[in-house]
């Protein structure tokens, strides 16, 4: 067998500016690929610790500022909408005999049509209509013949209530006349089988259920004497509850919660229960869609999703829909910031027709149709905010799920609870959103911390954006993944898990989140989040976020074990890249392009240095993902600080990390020679070397920075609020900013203290321990 050994050499990295490479580097020593049963190769990287392939014009493009920002700005309203349809080609679909070659996918390819008609009247336009809707019944016959059932339930019921209420009030439909439409919705409801299973009347309050419950509860409120009508209205009403009576539903992710939220949504429009969007319990659900969105107008996707802003049609139609119900105008402001952000991304989703179609279009023509443009739209509160939702709790079988559902019916093929998810009354932290503002390009991150439901990622960082650039990105992961927090690895297989022994209840292990701290100040926004049995693992995880707005954001990692066991633990961020800078403690990383579907997406160019701060018994790591974990390809490259050894009961690790976004640049560190020129120094490293640790360990940490000329700032955690002295600086603040220019102080902030002097100042003293800021 042939050996590699992996030699990290001091090499001279200016002596390899310009390459375009790409190195795939994994675990020494842990990794490998096996030829065949027989024969197993160790193979190891040769050369620099770094991962990227820049893309040759990447360094030549503008780089994304207030005056080359390159996402619109327009005003929208429902003409935008409509001439989005128009742009897509969509409409092609009502030429000819095209309406009768779209079988099960009818209902969804002509809701663009079907915008158009409520534009037009044209006559054209419904007869087209009518073809399809006859040869999607026909399809449902056929495939019921073939199969024993269709499973047409989350976009179709609705949409079928949509095309009979715009149809007839147009006359294109005789509601009393037209026998074949009542057949066509009697005969889907009958024989409707969700996802293919032989189970019916689906519980609880996911995606099979409340689709089966929608479809069920309109049919019988249109035809009441149907045969069945009043069994299904009865299930409809009891289905329906299981998420009305918590307001709140059990995905952590951006994909499979929208095939809940899109019957229910256009269900209560067909309905007119306004109730459903005016409820200040669900408003809160409301909310948290529109404060997830980034300030320019894009999904920072996490848990299981589609790619990078998938949903974003979804949500976009949703929000408008809100807005003319609710009257409030800070949902169009999240709809409208969608939009502009869709309109850059036009050009690479034409590409793709999942991206053309039920990720933009499709859902484009419900804004249109539901859409108020007497709403004007309204910025949203503009700060950081902690977002909350109810608990999610995995069931072992349906009569556990009695116990907050109430009783079900006992037969094996009935009332089987959807994916085993219910959720609870119990309140508990979801999000942790990191906001500078609603403008073009400011700096945002999105942290999860909801400790249920997988993918558990608390307090993971789910992804960064700055000038419209995507700085992180969380997989597409049912399971959990390892997205920007602290990983935990059991290397001998002895740590004493925490594990669930609740006999109703199927996940492995709970976490619980405590949240210490949260201020938002102008300038900066400081929070401490605690989680317990972390991972499932004896340890207590402690992590404080520093984001300064429109700057840089620190994360202060301390790791407590309960009990010892041999470990390896590590602060991981993951990119698409990683270098052309790269250091023993510190590397640049970006994204090429981000992935939507399988689509690459626009990206303008923008770099994150992620920086650790140096630590004993560390090794900075940059791995291939993909080794290990094949869901990571769209972003494979991994930059981790890890340490390995036996930790004993009661010892703690410290994590210190800066993510500094920056203007990319391939300039290498070409000197170490006393003398260099500082602005060489600054752009080589990316950074790194604007980065000061003055203090970081368990009593607190300092760090100066100074990435421009006669700029100079400070962070600092202090958790005990003692007396703090590091350089210049002196505080008993428990978190601080300090933003000067010249030696004198622009701008502080502070949490929990009575005094802070720097540079032989006193910048501020009080009597009373408190925040302070100016």
């Amino acid at each position: 067998m042939v050996m590699f050994t992996r030699n990290i050499l001091k090499t001279d990295f200016a002596m390899i500016a310009g390459l375009v490479m790409f190195v795939a580097t994994s675990f020494a020593g842990d990794f490998r690929v096996t030829a065949d049963a027989g024969d197993v190769a160790r193979v190891e990287r040769v050369g620099p610790p770094t991962q990227y392939m820049p893309h040759l014009d990447r360094y030549s493009e503008q780089v994304p500022d207030a005056y080359h920002y390159p996402i619109p700005q327009e005003k929208i309203t429902r003409e935008t909408y409509l001439k989005w349809i128009e742009d897509s080609g969509h409409l092609s679909y009502a030429e000819g005999d095209a309406p009768t070659k779209h079988g099960q996918y009818g209902p969804r390819h002509f809701t663009p049509v079907l915008a158009k008609y409520v534009q037009t009247k044209d006559p054209k336009l419904a007869d087209a209509m009518i073809r399809m809707l006859k040869a999607y019944d026909q399809w449902i016959r056929d495939e019921v013949k073939r199969s024993g059932w269709h499973s047409q339930f989350i976009d179709e019921p609705a949409y079928l209530g949509l095309y009979r209420k715009y149809l007839s009030e147009g006359g294109a439909l005789d509601l009393q006349k037209d026998q074949w439409f009542r057949d066509l919705i009697l005969y889907h409801t009958k024989t409707l089988h969700v996802w293919g299973t032989p189970q019916t009347y689906w519980r609880g309050p996911m995606h099979r259920a409340q689709g089966e419950g929608i479809a069920k509860g309109l049919a019988a409120l249109w035809y009441p004497d149907a045969p069945d009508a009043a069994e299904w209205k009865k299930y409809a009403d009891a289905v329906y509850q299981d998420w009305w009576k918590y307001k709140d539903v059990p995905p952590n992710d951006t994909g499979y919660i929208f095939g809940i939220f899109v019957p229910l949504f256009v269900g209560a429009y067909l309905r007119g229960d306004d109730t459903f969007f005016t409820d200040p319990e669900a408003r809160k659900v409301w909310d948290r869609m529109l404060y997830e969105i980034t300030p320019d107008g894009a999904i920072i996707p996490y848990g299981a999703h589609g790619g990078w802003n998938s949903t974003a049609g979804t949500r976009i139609f949703m929000l408008e829909l809100l807005a003319a119900k609710t009257k409030d105008g800070r949902y169009r402001f999240g709809a409208h910031k969608l939009m502009n952000y869709l309109l850059y991304q036009q050009e690479p989703y034409k590409k793709h027709h999942i991206l053309l179609g039920p990720e933009t279009t499709e859902k484009i023509a419900l804004a249109y149709l539901l859409a108020d443009d007497s709403i004007q739209p309204v910025q949203p509160d503009a700060g950081s905010k902690i977002l909350y939702r109810k608990e999610t709790l995995r069931l072992r079988n349906k009569e556990a799920a009695e116990k907050w559902l109430g009783p079900l019916d006992p037969d094996p093929a009935r009332n089987q609870i959807c994916c085993s998810l219910i959720v609870t009354d119990k309140t508990v932290p979801a999000k942790l959103v990191l906001r500078s503002g609603w403008n073009p390009g400011d700096f945002f991150a999105l942290v999860d911390i909801f400790p249920r439901h997988d993918p558990l990622n608390t307090p993971g960082i789910l992804g960064m954006t700055r000038w419209g650039s995507v700085l992180g990105l969380a997989m597409n992961a049912k399971g959990s993944s390892e997205e920007g927090r602290l990983i935990v690895e059991d290397l001998g297989g002895t740590a004493p898990l925490r594990r669930n022994t609740d006999p109703d209840l199927a996940d492995p292990y709970y976490q619980d989140v405590k949240i210490d701290a949260f201020v938002d100040m102008k300038k900066a926004t400081f929070a401490t989040v605690t989680v317990k049995d972390y991972a499932g693992f004896p340890v207590t995880y402690t992590r404080s976020f520093a984001f300064i707005k429109n700057r840089f954001l620190v994360a202060r990692d301390v790791a407590r074990f309960e009990e010892g066991f041999l470990a390896r633990i590590a602060s991981a961020y993951n990119s698409q890249n990683i270098g052309p800078q790269v250091g023993d403690h510190w590397a640049n990383t970006y994204f090429s392009g981000p992935r939507s579907s399988t689509q690459t997406v626009k990206n303008p160019p923008y770099d994150l240095l992620v920086y650790f701060s140096p630590q004993p018994e560390r090794t900075m790591k940059v791995i291939d993902r993909t080794a290990v974990d094949p869901r990571a390809i769209d972003v494979s490259a991994q930059v981790r600080y890890e340490w390995r050894g036996v930790a004993k009961a009661g010892r703690e690790l410290l994590f210190t990390q800066v993510y500094y976004p920056h203007a990319p640049n391939m300039k290498l560190q070409a000197s170490n020679a006393p003398g260099a020129a500082r602005v060489g120094d600054l752009v080589g490293t990316a950074g790194a070397d604007g980065i000061t640790v003055l203090q970081d360990d368990l009593k607190g940490t300092v760090i100066r920075f100074t990435f421009d000329q006669d700029h100079e700032e400070w962070v600092v955690f202090n958790p005990a609020g003692s007396e703090l002295s590091q350089g210049t600086l002196t505080t008993n603040a428990k978190f601080a900013y300090v933003d000067s220019v010249k030696g004198e102080v622009k701008s502080v902030c502070a949490r929990e203290a009575t005094f802070l002097s720097v540079g032989g100042k006193e910048v501020f003293r009080q009597a009373e321990s408190k925040n302070y800021e100016r």
